[in-house]
């Protein structure tokens, strides 16, 4: 799978359907584990149950009581273990810890029902095998790396041929090739299915993500929009309004744009507001929030600062640009409004407020910065 267009956002997939950018892949399996745990944990528990619950097969089945209470034993330890599992998925700390409890909780299942199987009086192995193979689908159904599924699966397998083989079980040299053939026909086909899923939701979340980050941008510029951005002032207001920090605006626009575009055509216009966006860029802090207003109006939202500091960086922002060479345009101008949160500001009272001081530096001259000191 390809690129979906930028840098910064790659979307390819290794041999086991997992991203190969590891900060996507790290985003994703966060995103994943946390889905998986809201199922995983109670479907824990419901196979912990239906597992001991099986004990009343067992009472009819062995005569021998030593057995059946060995069998009890074991049947109570796994309902048990899958409390402990259960629980302790809901606290996992760090990604790989939820691959990992999944992983040691299906093989240590496995060992659970595979002395069962020894301590039956008349084992049948095709039932056994039959057994098995619903073991290796439940391993593909519960969400786990595709590596640790096919680890799990092999271990199964191997084990379960291994004990058969050893502790004296009736079978048949036919039955045990033709089980061994199913059963590696299964690992291989759900392993198929499994890749197949991993790189569909992988494919799916990175569609998803691209389209989420494109319906944030200005399609020109590349810059946040006017929606995002109303989005991010809401946000920021309310941080401020939390936890009484420092918010304030910029709002500028481009001085005498129309005459660029009908003198040189809007294609040269298109160019400028790139140029000006770029240079923009190179000045402001990864923690600002830079948008496209609307036609050749930008705004910026600066957390953590005051007024005085968003004067200044105002100020270098006009110097920037009214000192910037714009092909074939020559020198532009801009001028600016900014504005800070007060107690009692919510989104309309902060924009309507800075826009009135960028009109206002339009009015006084242009290529100005004017706040309400």
């Amino acid at each position: 799978m390809g690129s979906f267009g930028e840098k910064t956002f790659q979307a390819r997939l290794n041999i086991l359907g997992e991203f190969a950018d590891r900060e996507l892949e790290k985003e994703f399996v966060g995103h994943e584990v946390a889905y998986s745990i809201r199922l995983v944990r109670p479907a824990l528990l419901l196979l912990g149950i239906l597992y001991f619950l099986f004990i009343i097969a067992d009472y009819a089945l062995i005569r021998d009581g030593h057995t059946f209470n060995l069998i009890l034993l074991n049947r109570a330890l796994f309902l048990l273990l899958s409390i402990i599992f259960h629980f302790r998925l809901k606290n996992v700390s760090r990604l790989n810890h939820y691959y990992e409890y999944v992983t040691a909780y299906e093989i240590i299942g496995t060992l659970f029902l595979l002395y069962i199987f020894i301590k039956y009086e008349y084992p049948i192995f095709l039932v056994q095998s039959s057994d098995i193979m619903i073991l290796l689908l439940l391993v593909f159904l519960i969400p786990n790396r595709l590596n640790y599924m096919i680890m799990v699966s092999l271990i199964i397998s191997i084990s379960f041929f291994a004990l058969s083989f050893h502790t004296g079980v009736p079978i048949n040299a036919r039955e045990f090739t033709a089980s061994i053939v199913h059963i590696m026909i299964v690992i291989i086909l759900v392993g198929i299915s499994a890749l197949n899923i991993n790189r569909y939701k992988r494919i799916q979340y990175a569609s998803n993500k691209e389209l989420i980050r494109l319906s944030s941008r200005d399609s020109l510029t590349g810059i946040y929009n006017r929606h995002r951005f109303e989005e991010e002032l809401y946000r920021s207001i309310r941080h401020a309004q939390r936890y009484g920090t420092q918010l304030s605006l910029i709002l500028f626009d481009i001085d005498d744009f129309k005459r660029i575009n009908d003198n040189y055509g809007h294609l040269t216009g298109d160019q400028v507001l790139i140029e000006v966006t770029r240079a923009i860029k190179m000045e402001i802090r990864e923690s600002d929030m830079f948008c496209r207003w609307g036609g050749e109006e930008f705004a910026l939202i600066l957390l953590d600062t005051d007024k005085e500091n968003a004067t200044e960086l105002a100020q270098r922002l006009r110097t920037r640009i009214c000192c910037t060479y714009f092909d074939p345009v020559g020198q532009i101008t801009c001028s600016f409004g900014i504005t800070s949160f007060n107690p009692g500001d919510d989104s309309n009272s902060l924009i309507e407020r800075v826009d009135r001081f960028m009109h206002m530096a339009k009015q006084l001259g242009k290529d100005q910065v004017i706040n309400d000191f």
